[in-house]
């Protein structure tokens, strides 16, 4: 099986914390990309074309932004170059103010079926020092849109630990969002990235973070609240009413297979090397260098990593620990050909010895964070890092 992921690179305008692949564009630039994409569509298929495909997940950027008519042509060729399986979970991203009916024609046209909403926060006050261009009411408008259109696995993403926040504010977004009917809930704490403009603008004290106990409590208030209201948490960010858990990304925290297509694009691959576990792949970050290549026929410049087993390891570890699940111990001899007991055994002592791992289920035995490890299981994979 493959998941397959295709980035737009375009918003409204770029967000004042946002450090992501994506910028303002015109018609002609989304255009150009647009038929860039589908030709690495056809040519990656020439590869991966013969792997079921159980995921796919528009990303960006905002995908609503793009006109519906150009994107059409993409997820025709899409589906013309892969085959996707009759339960395929499919996911668009949008951004609340820019889903228009056209859109979603084309969208739910096309099968998807789960539509990913960035409203971070319902406060005026707050969505403008994120730079955001929607308001709440805007958000409630395109989560009723997705459900008029039969669209009722809905996610909305929020942010907690904003300048200015309160504990009660994010916990009243929480709440405004679960009634509004959204099956997914990701909930992410504020991370400055240097040279965005909202860290100049906390560098020179024009606006002032929470401080680490501050966002220790909303987070803490948060689960529990969605806890009251259905949700359980299943990673450390997401949290989903019953049967509602992404595929798609628990795909990236299983190290499934998944192909990135669009510029910055990263990939999980089949190694090519006996001696690999895998392959990563990833594209240029340069839309002109992305459109140039396929304007004349050829792949995008990417670089290209095997992955070996000591790497291979640790990476199931890290990824397999944001999920309340854990890493099972079968899916770990299965990837890897040895024990997971014993290669870590010196790192899963000392989690035991600081009381950050949950009882080993005899059932299913696996290895994952108690609710206190997940709260710092950055500092719980120190324990795993390889020599």
């Amino acid at each position: 099986m493959l998941s397959l992921y295709l980035h737009f690179p375009f918003c409204k305008r770029k967000c004042f914390y946002c450090d992501f692949c994506s910028a303002a564009a015109g018609q002609a630039e989304i255009a150009a990309y647009c038929s860039a994409l589908e030709q690495e569509i056809s040519l990656m298929a020439a590869v991966y074309g013969h792997m079921p495909v159980d995921t796919v997940f528009l990303g960006g950027g905002t995908p609503s932004v793009v006109p519906a008519s150009m994107l059409k042509k993409v997820l025709i060729t899409l589906r013309k170059h892969f085959e996707l399986t009759g339960d395929v979970e499919f996911t668009s991203e949008a951004n609340p103010g820019t889903l228009t009916e056209a859109w979603m024609d084309v969208l739910t046209g096309a099968g998807m079926n789960r539509l990913s909403l960035g409203v971070q926060a319902m406060q005026p006050q707050l969505l403008a020092t994120l730079g955001r261009v929607h308001d709440f009411p805007q958000a409630l408008d395109a989560i009723a849109l997705a459900h008029r259109y039969g669209v009722h696995n809905v996610n909305a993403d929020v942010m907690f630990a904003l300048p200015g926040q309160t504990r009660q504010a994010y916990l009243d977004t929480l709440e405004a969002l679960a009634n509004a009917g959204v099956t997914h809930l990701s909930a992410y704490s504020l991370i400055l990235e240097s040279g965005t403009p909202l860290a100049t603008r906390v560098a020179q004290g024009e606006v002032v973070m929470p401080d680490e106990d501050a966002a220790a409590d909303m987070l803490e208030a948060g689960i529990d609240l969605l806890k009251a209201k259905g949700y359980a948490r299943y990673e450390i960010s997401n949290f989903a009413q019953e049967g509602y858990a992404c595929r798609h990304n628990l795909g990236y925290w299983q190290q499934k297979h998944y192909l990135g297509l669009g510029v910055s694009a990263a990939s999980h691959l089949p190694a090519r090397e006996p001696h690999a576990a895998y392959l990563r792949r990833q594209n240029t970050p340069s839309r002109t260098a992305y459109v140039q290549a396929l304007s004349g026929g050829l792949l995008p410049p990417a670089g290209e990593t095997p992955i070996g087993q000591k790497e291979a390891m640790f990476e199931t570890v890290m990824l397999g620990l944001r999920t309340l699940q854990g890493v099972q111990f079968d899916h770990f001899q299965t990837l890897h050909g040895l024990a997971l007991p014993t290669v870590y055994a010196a790192a899963i002592e000392r989690l035991k010895r600081e009381g950050l791992l949950c009882d080993i289920d005899s059932a299913i035995p696996a290895l994952a964070l108690n609710r206190r490890g997940l709260a710092v299981q950055n500092t719980a994979m120190m324990a795993f890092i390889p020599d």
